[in-house]
């Protein structure tokens, strides 16, 4: 846990340090909906539910308007279920994901209004259980992301993308049911699959 406290900590760090001198800021709160996700675990299957995301994304533009670097919080309820012969009673949990992730996007300038986008991220997720019933989970988390900017004025935009998350699990790790009951993660998959999102974004500095 501390280890992933420091990278993210350090990545923070870096990314407000190199888009210190960036010709645009730009803040974009956002929502939108996550897709459902089932995977195979040991005699079974687990899944969460899809349901509406919400979150809040700050990126900054190099000068030659080509780059954009970007730190973003993004925060999706659920209900974690897991179904397995080794499990003595299917599960059924409701489960809150954190994601906090860093990135970098690669800039397709068409006009003064459209911009499209394309890029990665790094970060960290954190999956936990309100109720208490099981334990939470902090997991290294890579992703993809790609859309479209739509800019009314130089200060108001809109900004509609999809994101593909992928929380790294090992093959024959547990994500919320007991891990001593002999069931496990069968393959390696991804927790949350895909989500599609829109956001206004607001321009502080230019």
């Amino acid at each position: 846990m501390r280890l992933r406290l420091l990278f993210l900590l350090t990545s923070i760090s870096a990314f407000l340090g190199i888009n210190s001198n960036a010709q645009t800021f730009e803040i974009t709160p956002f929502s939108g909906y996550t897709f459902p996700s089932s995977f195979d675990i040991t005699g079974g299957t687990a899944r969460l539910e899809g349901n509406a995301n919400w979150g809040i994304n700050l990126g900054f533009i190099t000068p030659n308007n080509l780059t954009e670097f970007e730190l973003s919080y993004t925060y999706f309820g659920t209900n974690a279920k897991a179904s397995s012969v080794y499990l003595l009673e299917d599960e059924n949990s409701r489960a809150r994901l954190h994601f906090i992730m860093v990135g970098a996007n690669r800039l397709l300038t068409i006009s003064d209004q459209v911009t499209f986008f394309g890029g990665i991220k790094l970060g960290a997720s954190y999956l936990a259980f309100p109720d208490g019933e099981n334990p939470n989970s902090t997991k290294f988390t890579a992703g993809i992301q790609a859309g479209m900017r739509y800019y009314v004025s130089d200060r108001i935009g809109f900004r509609i993308q999809g994101n593909l998350l992928l929380p790294f699990v090992s093959e024959g790790g547990s994500l919320w049911w007991n891990p001593n009951s002999g069931t496990s993660i069968s393959g390696w998959s991804s927790i949350v699959p895909l989500s599609l999102n829109a956001g206004v974004i607001i321009r502080i500095k230019k």
